[in-house]
């Protein structure tokens, strides 16, 4: 009886020790059957991914398709301004505009002329007669703005101007010296464009004196070659009113001495001194 109960006693702890030693990958060994399926669930795991890289992937990734985060966020910039209206768009410009003097109330001309598509003779009204240059009453302003315009900040100051009845002190822009006679009249009958001497006013957002309006510049216009339409040329004036003969000493049909032009009515404009500084 002894000799079965041995027996059964040595096959418990055998097999105990194998499935110690299956547990356990071998006594001293790995066990190959155990070690592939870990190395596959290691080759699935994601690989770590440097900081930096990450970063710049967030980024690309929140700028969106094929664009870095500055280019994203200066397109939502230029969405969000096309979302604007023209005339909030408009006010902005003025106001940050570098050239030009700061007005008392932020007028955009290019808004008007171009935008709007006024034209300058309608709030410059009367400059075609007139020696100055003709600034816009405050009445002629409010022909429009009565209505249109209500909430804007520049149209509220206007109204504000209105109610109290005073002008609007605007800073002068284009001014000649004070020793200088200068008529817009014969120039406009002249058909010479306003651009000429103010330059692209319908492109500007706060107004600036484009020409500098020296001597030079204003006879380098005077000696250019006359045409039919030049109607401030001495010539094509003498012709529609001939005046009296003068003494010899004197011009054709002018007042003026001889010496002092001796290209009178051959120009587009005059170009002796009394032209311009009587």
């Amino acid at each position: 009886m002894r000799q079965p109960y041995r027996f059964a006693v040595t096959s418990i702890v055998g097999l105990g020790a194998l499935g110690a030693t299956l547990a356990l990958g071998g006594c001293g060994g790995s066990n190959p059957a155990l070690a592939e399926p870990a190395e596959a669930i290691a080759s699935e795991a994601p690989a770590e991914v440097p900081a930096e890289a990450s970063a710049q992937e967030a980024q690309e990734v929140g700028a969106g398709e094929g664009q870095t985060a500055e280019a994203a966020a200066q397109f939502q910039a230029e969405e969000l301004t096309q979302q604007q209206e023209p005339q909030w768009l408009a006010i902005d410009a003025h106001n940050e505009a570098t050239r030009g003097p700061i007005q008392p109330i932020p007028f955009n001309h290019r808004f008007h002329s171009t935008d709007l598509e006024i034209d300058c003779n309608y709030c410059h009204i009367g400059t075609e007669s007139s020696v100055a240059g003709v600034i816009p009453s405050l009445e002629l302003c409010m022909g429009c703005h009565r209505i249109a315009g209500s909430g804007l900040p520049p149209v509220e100051q206007l109204r504000g101007f209105a109610s109290l009845g005073q002008p609007i002190p605007w800073e002068w822009v284009n001014k000649v010296p004070e020793f200088v006679q200068f008529s817009h009249q014969p120039h406009i009958r002249s058909a010479i464009d306003c651009t000429e001497c103010h330059g692209p006013v319908e492109e500007m957002d706060r107004v600036y004196q484009w020409a500098p309006f020296t001597m030079g510049w204003c006879l380098e216009c005077h000696r250019q070659e006359r045409a039919d339409t030049d109607v401030a040329t001495d010539n094509l004036l003498v012709e529609q009113y001939p005046p009296p003969q003068p003494p010899e000493e004197l011009q054709p049909h002018s007042l003026y001495p001889r010496a002092l032009d001796s290209q009178y009515g051959a120009t587009r404009g005059p170009t002796d001194c009394a032209a311009c500084h009587y």
